[in-house]
């Protein structure tokens, strides 16, 4: 369940929700007084609206009344504040009882559209070529920011996840020139660019409940997203980010979902790219040595913070790979001059390696049969929620270009 689904479960009357570095971008701009900042309107995807749990009035707070809310509280709005940037979980207090406010909240509504991008290379065996290995990575990420100190208004995105939906396309690629000369997987492939990521994984939602295709016969989804930055000479990790070192990647999934997936990319890894695999965030309890940056208990969640996640929520074998956080994650400031080029392609080998060894072997990767409580929790709920039903592609909408 969701912070704001627990709630309302829970009798609250409205919600105030701690803004991210981009939302307090936005609302410098005079039309976020009114809902919209220079993306526009707050959208929502009207086939997820079905299943949404009630809600009740909801607000995203501003500078001015973040510092109020938390003046003389055991946290300060600035520690409130970073920990909302970094995606960690705060241990819950109370607020001074005294404190009051009074919403005033009003609604419009407009409609517009994205998409998934999907590329599908069919396998060559007549009967395994029914079942499907997916490379994915997400296409969006912030778009416009109000003007920064150097005028800047551009959230480029270079790493996330530019440097990841770059590899799914370079993978797509080196296997539709090995199709090209008659080399071709026994499973089929699909190259999935994913919208709506930084949105709370729409696309990958969309692609795992309404699929094109049978979700069930899902080997398993290899999903890339920021592996395009490496420490640099005399780079020490800020508090909160932790980032690999050149030819090491963290991999995230296979040790919580398939430890058959883990045996089988370890060994397709140690006989081609040899890259340093790092589990530092392949758990969903952390400890000592894993996922501990940030406040105890949870750390980063980053398990469930990718595209990924929507198809272990299907049961699907996941492999999460990235090179972690990084001071410019989310920021105007990432941008392409500080990518390491070479770890992308390292990065690039070795998940084409391992889909292709998916793609061919005799025996898929099981779930393991011990699985987080919250996985089984979300895998049941979109069980419940009727995930998985074969959909046909939509046509191209009226005023699209192809």
């Amino acid at each position: 369940m969701t912070p704001q689904g627990y709630a309302v479960k829970n009798g609250a009357l409205g919600i105030i929700m701690i803004p991210s570095f981009q939302q307090l971008s936005a609302m410098a701009n005079p039309p976020a007084a009114r809902g919209v900042g220079p993306n526009g309107p707050a959208y929502q995807v009207l086939k997820f609206q079905a299943a949404r749990q009630a809600t009740v009035p909801t607000i995203t707070a501003g500078i001015e009344l973040t510092n109020d809310l938390f003046q003389n509280e055991k946290l300060s709005a600035t520690q409130v504040f970073e920990g909302a940037a970094a995606n960690t979980k705060l241990d819950s207090f109370d607020l001074n009882a005294e404190k009051k406010l009074t919403l005033h909240i009003a609604a419009t509504t407009d409609h517009n559209h994205t998409e998934d991008v999907i590329g599908i290379l069919e396998g060559s065996d007549p009967v395994l070529k029914n079942e499907y290995v997916v490379i994915s990575g997400h296409l969006d990420h912030l778009g416009l920011s109000a003007p920064d100190a150097n005028g800047d208004t551009v959230f480029n995105g270079a790493d996330d996840d530019g440097s990841g939906s770059t590899a799914v396309l370079a993978v797509a690629r080196a296997y539709a020139e090995g199709a090209a000369k008659g080399i071709r997987p026994k499973r089929t492939m699909i190259f999935l660019w994913v919208t709506g990521e930084e949105k709370g994984l729409w696309g990958s939602q969309y692609f795992n409940e309404f699929p094109p295709i049978d979700i069930t016969k899902v080997v398993a989804d290899l999903n890339m997203d920021m592996i395009g930055r490496t420490k640099t000479p005399g780079y020490v990790d800020p508090p909160q980010y932790k980032l690999v070192d050149p030819n090491e990647i963290f991999v995230v999934g296979p040790n919580i979902s398939s430890d058959d997936l883990e045996k089988m990319m370890e060994t397709v890894n140690n006989g081609y790219q040899k890259m340093a695999i790092n589990h530092f965030y392949d758990t969903t309890a952390p400890d000592a040595t894993h996922d501990n940056i940030g406040p105890q208990p949870n750390g980063q969640r980053i398990f469930y913070r990718s595209d990924h996640y929507n198809f272990a929520k299907n049961g699907i074998p996941i492999a999460f790979f990235t090179t972690g956080l990084h001071p410019d994650y989310h920021r105007l400031t990432d941008s392409p001059e500080k990518i390491d080029y070479k770890e992308m392609q390292a990065v690039s080998k070795t998940v084409a390696a391992l889909g292709w060894a998916l793609a061919n072997t005799a025996t898929p990767p099981r779930l393991n049969a011990k699985l987080p409580d919250l996985l089984i929790n979300d895998m049941k709920a979109a069980q419940a929620a009727g995930w998985g039903k074969l959909t046909a592609v939509l046509p191209p909408l009226p005023g699209m270009p192809f």
